[in-house]
């Protein structure tokens, strides 16, 4: 008889396939979707990655976007991640950047308003050091 100790299961990432989601997702770990979504996603501070075969059509808020698949939506990132292969047809509000050699990107692309969120969101956390 073959056992599996919780810890294996804790330690792999949540992965959402082969199936068609609609809503609102709120992910408290980093995240890969290789199906279809369609709605918003929240995965602030954490990773989501969108497999080759993945198809979403959402508004998308986390640490690090890694898109393998297609996207269509919106997009805010600290750092978004277009890979080889990949369809992105979004507005993107991101500090970084990263179209890797073969992606495709309709869209555009804001970087000043993203990092002026950044700024805001350290000072009210108390960690942008001195306002004057």
């Amino acid at each position: 008889m073959m056992t599996t100790s919780l810890t294996e299961h804790a330690e792999v990432p949540t992965r959402i396939g082969g199936l068609t989601i609609k809503g609102e997702l709120v992910a408290r770990e980093d995240l890969t979707i290789e199906g279809t979504f369609e709605g918003t996603i929240e995965a602030h501070g954490h990773r989501l990655v969108m497999g080759a075969g993945s198809r979403v059509r959402a508004t998308v808020h986390a640490r690090v976007v890694t898109v393998l698949g297609r996207l269509e939506g919106h997009i805010a990132a600290d750092l978004v991640d277009i890979g080889p292969d990949a369809l992105v047809d979004a507005s993107v509000m991101t500090k970084q950047l990263a179209l890797e050699e073969g992606a495709r990107f309709n869209g555009a692309v804001n970087t000043e308003r993203a990092r002026a969120a950044g700024e805001v969101a350290r000072r009210k956390s108390g960690m942008g050091g001195s306002s004057a």
